[in-house]
């Protein structure tokens, strides 16, 4: 007995060391495949390139628990996200009790690190996500059974979580479809608790060290701090979470919450209350970035403040939560030690309630508003009840502001501000009496006025002036009686009159509006570049542009008149005409403008209704464009017309255009569809290496740069190619008619038609000579004309042209038989015959390689089929390791077969393609 049992424990040490010894040697021999598996999985299953440099299954490293490590993990956007690295970190690690997971009900998970991840959410401005990058796997008429199944069959594992940590997170939200963006930097966050117990304590720490929010190109929230430290009493059971000892802060405000949060099935239940520690105005103020960021810490405070709210309610797709928010400040005041004057008497009483039920139920009462800058005082107050069904508001802002004294108040370092703010403003009333036109019960008056105001700043070191501006309102319309102003070297006046004003600041109606705008300059380059740099000098690449949405609640309609306008290399003079933007579209009605030389008037649209497919359609007269200028001036003909460069001369042209624009506000090229007519007396080609392979072939230096006179042409642009009807035309002493058609990606096809006095004909003549002594000797009486004509085709692209004779359709202009006819009646009748022949034979048997290359393919595709189902049936019984690798080899039987079937197919399509090109060949002889 004492043998055997003895026997028996050392088996068993045996068996334990070996299975010890597998859990550490199996996965080191076994590494690289599985990590190449685990990443071609992984990258077949989503829309993105995914990559990691180490996974790593271990127990010396976590002994006695087991550690499952993933490191260097990057996950990047394809296609339009392509410069995107949405999820990067440098290790994510989790460790587990292994004795539980053999287990699998109750896996004791010690801790999860995620150190050092990077995070980017970017919406495009139509919608489109850059995290929606799981391939779908699962058949959607399933989804709901699938659905029903897991929620009425809960599994019977449960993971007891003991530490989770977040470690210098980086995360960026991008939202172009509202202009909005997020930065948070270095968050750490680690929760701690016994997470696999029925009642547990879990105690939270969170902090960030810079959070920044900007919507509409405001930065609401600038550098702030943020954190989080407290104990949540967790009923798993029940899952009903409760706040114990806490503290939330921003910048310098602490909040204290109570209250708890139940998370019953779908439902989400809120009761929770919260209240500042600290009483004191300076915390306040820390949520005002131009304070905040500058001497905070010397910023001399005083006046107590409250602040508190709530939450409560249910939250799910129907209701949301009772919210409410109440901040009062009182006889506060700050100042800055190295300022002389302060701000004072500031005192504010503001209560918003919102009711998640009812909405309409929601109210905002702002009942007083004042401070007083430097002696200067400012009171504001406002309400705003129903919004939902008739918004009715009602409020004032009076007082001034002297910004040449807001720099004694508040260091503004490298900004400069000046001028004088005055308002007076009263409004009352509900939004359907402006709806109804009852404006004798709206009450709205009064004037605001900004005079000598001046503005620079690092972002715009032109500065921006307003020397000028005055608003009077009232409830029918606000008239801005005058707004005269300068950004750098531009100027702008405007006139007119806003109509639906405070339902459009209130409830996001449409305004209208009649403006006259007139300016003597506008230098558009210091806006796009940023500098003052000279128009002769500085190119602005118009590619680098995005789109400009046109805001669907703006009804004006704009006079203009500009003297001068500076854009790219242009100068634009005496521009006259109506704008009128309206549901977002820019139309523009007889806009007339002199530039490049030239002059130009348009009629047509900018339409961006649909933002991910914005359009132009426009019609346009141009009168005298100096081709050279016109064509440096525009970065989309730089791209199209590259090869017109060295062309001179001046035309004019009259023709419809529409295009899709992508999101750099180029036309996409193949969208365009235009046609019109283009004339000049002269257009002057150097260097053109058509015309030089021409000169070449016909021994005549004076095609190589010649003049083209009297051009007169129609064209239609369509599918990415320019459509040249056939025109006709003088260079030299030669007359030409020319027609064909080119391709946006500089692909020729044209055919061109030379009328060519023998005198001329140089070089040529030998050949003529030779076509006489052929005829003569057939018996035929030929004569040649003094003029021959002569068909040229014209292939290639516009950097090597091809250009070759069509001796098919070339003729003299002589009455009698032709040097045409005698080729035809000679020679071409037979010839012809027999190289149509010739091409259907080699057609005929490029066909068949073809289709013999496509059955051996298949008969390849199919026997490597049999073999990957035989291994995959093989692997699957022996199971694990083994069938994993079978599928993996079956995958590549498949993938070999079908490289080698499409080879089969391209080598038989090539040989077939060269029996076709010789037979060409031969028959052109």
């Amino acid at each position: 007995m004492k043998k055997v049992l003895k026997r028996t424990m050392q088996v068993l040490v045996v068996l334990l060391v070996l299975i010890v010894a597998a859990l550490i040697i199996v996965p080191m021999v076994f590494k690289p495949q599985l990590m190449e598996l685990a990443k071609k999985e992984i990258n077949n299953s989503v829309n993105a390139k995914v990559e990691f440099s180490d996974f790593q299954v271990s127990l010396l490293k976590g002994f006695p628990n087991l550690y499952v490590g993933l490191k260097g993990l990057t996950v990047v956007g394809i296609d339009d996200f392509a410069n995107d690295t949405l999820v990067a970190f440098d290790d994510f690690s989790v460790k587990v009790d292994l004795m539980s997971v053999f287990g699998m009900k109750n896996i004791k998970v010690k801790s999860v690190l995620l150190d050092n991840p990077r995070l980017t959410a970017r919406i495009t401005r139509d919608g489109r996500v850059n995290w929606d990058i799981a391939k779908p796997s699962v058949d959607t008429t399933n989804v709901e059974e699938l659905t029903k199944t897991t929620t009425e069959e809960p599994s019977n594992l449960k993971v007891a979580l003991k530490k989770f940590e977040i470690r210098k997170a980086n995360i960026r939200y991008v939202d172009d479809s509202s202009n909005m963006s997020a930065n948070v930097s270095n968050l750490n966050f680690i929760l701690s608790g016994n997470m696999g117990m029925d009642f547990t304590n879990l105690s939270i720490k969170t902090t960030i060290d810079a959070l920044t929010f900007s919507m509409g190109g405001l930065k609401y929230v600038n550098k702030a701090k943020l954190g989080f430290s407290g104990d949540i009493g967790a009923d798993m059971v029940n899952a009903t979470y409760t706040f114990k000892d806490n503290e939330f802060y921003i910048n310098a405000i602490s909040l204290f919450f109570a209250g708890s949060v139940k998370m019953p099935k779908n439902d989400i239940d809120v009761d929770v209350t919260f209240n500042t520690n600290k009483a004191d105005f300076k915390s306040i103020l820390s949520l005002v970035p131009a304070i905040y960021m500058k001497d905070f810490d010397g910023l001399q405070t005083s006046g107590k403040i409250k602040l508190q709210g709530f939450a409560k309610g249910t939250y799910n797709d129907k209701v949301m939560p009772n919210a409410g928010l109440e901040l009062a400040v009182e006889n506060a005041m700050f100042k800055y030690p190295a300022l002389p004057k302060s701000a004072d008497n500031i005192n504010v009483d503001t209560k918003v309630n919102f009711d998640g039920v009812n909405m309409d139920n929601t109210t905002v009462d702002v009942e007083r508003f004042h401070i007083e800058l430097a002696g200067n005082p400012f009171d504001a107050q406002l309400h705003v009840s129903t919004p939902m069904s008739d918004m009715q508001v009602a409020g004032f802002f009076k007082g001034k502001i002297d910004f040449n004294t807001l720099s004694d108040v508040i260091p503004l370092d490298s900004l400069t501000l000046k001028g004088l703010l005055e308002s007076n403003i009263d409004f009352g009333g509900r939004m359907s009496y402006i709806d109804k036109q009852q404006y004798d019960k709206f009450k709205a008056d009064g004037t605001l006025k900004l005079n000598n105001f001046e503005f620079t700043s690092p972002d715009l070191p032109q500065g921006f002036r307003i020397i000028e501006s005055s608003m009077k309102f009232s409830p029918r319309y606000v008239d801005l009686a005058s707004f005269d102003s300068k950004i750098g070297k531009s100027d702008l006046k405007m006139t007119g009159r806003l109509e639906n004003f405070i339902p459009f600041v209130f409830n996001n109606q449409t305004i209208k509006g009649n403006l006259n705008i007139t300016s003597n300059v506008l230098n558009v380059n210091e806006f796009m570049s940023g500098d003052e740099a000279a128009v002769d000098t500085t190119a602005v690449d118009t590619a680098a542009m995005s789109i400009v949405e046109i805001p669907k609640n703006i009804d004006f309609l704009m006079t203009t008149k500009v003297n001068h306008i500076y854009y790219d290399k242009m100068d634009i003079s005496n521009l006259t005409g109506k704008l009128a933007i309206k549901d977002g579209k820019v139309n523009m009605d007889n806009l007339n403008m002199n530039m490049l030389d030239g002059s130009l008037g348009v009629s047509g649209e900018y339409n961006t209704q649909d933002i991910k497919k914005p359009t132009i359609a426009f019609d346009m007269n141009v009168k005298g464009f100096d081709i050279p200028t016109t064509i440096k001036s525009f970065s989309m003909l730089n791209k199209i017309a590259s090869s017109a460069k060295e062309v001179k001369g001046k035309v004019s042209t009259q023709f419809t255009m529409t295009a899709t624009l992508d999101s750099t506000m180029s036309p996409v090229l193949n969208s365009i569809d235009a046609k019109g007519k283009l004339q000049s007396e002269s257009i002057g080609f150097t260097n053109s290496k058509v015309f030089g392979k021409i000169a070449d072939f016909l021994k005549k230096d004076a095609l190589r740069n010649p003049e083209m006179k009297d051009v007169n042409l129609s064209f239609r642009v369509k599918d990415g190619r320019i459509y040249i009807d056939p025109f006709d035309t003088k260079i030299a002493d030669f007359k030409m008619r020319i027609g064909g058609d080119m391709g946006l990606d500089q692909s020729l096809n044209f055919k061109t038609k030379m009328s060519i006095p023998r005198t001329q004909l140089g070089a040529l003549n030998n050949l003529a000579d030779d076509l006489l002594s052929k005829a003569a000797s057939k018996g035929l009486n030929v004569k040649v004309s003094d003029v021959i004509n002569l068909n040229v085709k014209i292939g290639g692209t516009t950097t090597d042209p091809e250009v070759r004779p069509d001796w098919g359709s070339s003729s003299s202009d002589d009455s009698q038989t032709t040097a045409k006819e005698t080729v035809k009646e000679t020679v071409k009748a037979k010839t012809k015959e027999e190289a149509l022949k010739l091409i259907a034979d080699a057609e005929k048997e490029a066909a068949k390689l073809h289709d013999e290359a496509v059955a051996a393919g298949d008969k390849l595709r199919a026997e490597a089929k049999e073999k990957g189902n035989k291994l995959i049936a093989e692997g699957n019984k022996k199971g694990g390791l083994a069938a994993i690798a079978a599928k993996k080899a079956a995958d590549e039987l498949k993938k070999d077969a079908d490289k080698a079937a499409k080879k089969l197919v391209k080598d038989a399509d090539a040989k077939g393609q060269a029996l076709i090109d010789k037979a060409k060949q031969e028959a052109e002889k």
